[in-house]
């Protein structure tokens, strides 16, 4: 990746990151309402879906469908991950608050994240945990830490 578009994925990193406790409050209340996790699930994922269906609309993108059929199999599984993150989001935020839940969220992200790079898994490229991956899980499970022994 050149510097042009460093900057730029960074930014929009960090903003889609600072959407995270967002959605799990979101979620948590639209659930308080509904008084079931399930069904806000489903209403969220409804909205996003259609959602995107008008993005898709508006750039007038066309699916590639022969390259949908040739995807791997566990490729489709991504909603299903999603709904069960979802699902997971509002019941931890309900349980714990947003702060907590989205830092242990957070850490487990960087956990799954280091060690899927690690292996070069479900088509990643394989980047080897290095000492500056280390440290920086290092940072992350002491982050949490620290938040825990403080909601404690």
């Amino acid at each position: 990746m050149d510097q042009r578009s460093f900057w730029p994925a960074l930014v929009l990193t960090v903003l889609a990151g600072g959407l995270l406790p967002l959605q799990f409050a979101v979620n948590g209340a639209l659930a308080d309402e509904l008084g079931s996790v399930t069904l806000t699930g489903t209403l969220s994922y409804a909205a996003g879906a259609l959602g995107l269906l008008v993005l898709l609309g508006l750039t007038r993108q066309r699916p590639d469908w022969e390259g949908a059929r040739q995807a791997p199999p566990w490729s489709w599984l991504g909603g299903v991950v999603g709904s069960a993150y979802v699902v997971g989001s509002v019941v931890l935020t309900q349980a714990l608050g947003t702060a907590v839940a989205t830092t242990l969220v957070i850490a487990a992200q960087v956990v799954t994240a280091i060690l899927l790079d690690h292996l070069g898994v479900l088509g990643l490229e394989r980047r080897r945990v290095n000492p500056v991956r280390a440290g920086a899980l290092a940072l992350v499970l002491a982050a949490l830490g620290l938040r825990l022994w403080g909601a404690a």
